[in-house]
């Protein structure tokens, strides 16, 4: 009997593992499905949103919060997060790789056809989860120095 309940124990956490391990270039590409239209909507918003804290590290959106607080004064961010864009409608599709142990390079073409390239950082968690902990655009910025310069 207690044989048989360590088995199934050991099962059930082994199991919760496998589950809770995602890959950094599946995440980007999850995140970056949810990006139809181009804003904020429906994954940020004032202040961190459950898409966030699902995608987005808790550094980041700490200093998301933080910036945030400053955007009824003077927009702190005016574009898309994900793609840097203040025009663009959206990510229309994705291709990623790994560029480092901890970076996701991503090229996307958004829906009015225009392309970028943008490295997502990323940090994987004790649980085995990966999430976003800083996007890098291509004129060498990150959202967390443009949140930061914006929290000062």
């Amino acid at each position: 009997m207690r044989k048989g309940l360590f088995i199934l124990f050991l099962a059930l956490i082994t199991g919760h593992a496998l589950a809770a391990d995602s890959t950094p270039i599946e995440k980007v590409k999850e995140v970056a499905a949810l990006d139809i239209h181009g804003d904020w909507r429906p994954i940020f918003d004032n202040t961190p949103t459950p898409l966030m804290h699902k995608y987005f590290s808790a550094a980041f959106n700490q200093a998301w919060a933080a910036a945030m607080k400053h955007n009824k004064d003077y927009p702190v961010f005016d574009g898309d997060p994900l793609t840097g864009a203040q025009t663009g409608g959206g990510i229309k599709s994705i291709s990623a790789q790994m560029v480092g142990p901890n970076r996701v390079a991503a090229a996307m073409t958004l829906r009015d056809g225009s392309s970028d390239s943008i490295e997502f950082v990323m940090l994987h968690t004790p649980t085995g989860e990966w999430l976003i902990n800083d996007i890098k655009y291509p004129d060498g910025k990150s959202l967390r120095q443009i949140l930061g310069a914006a929290d000062r």
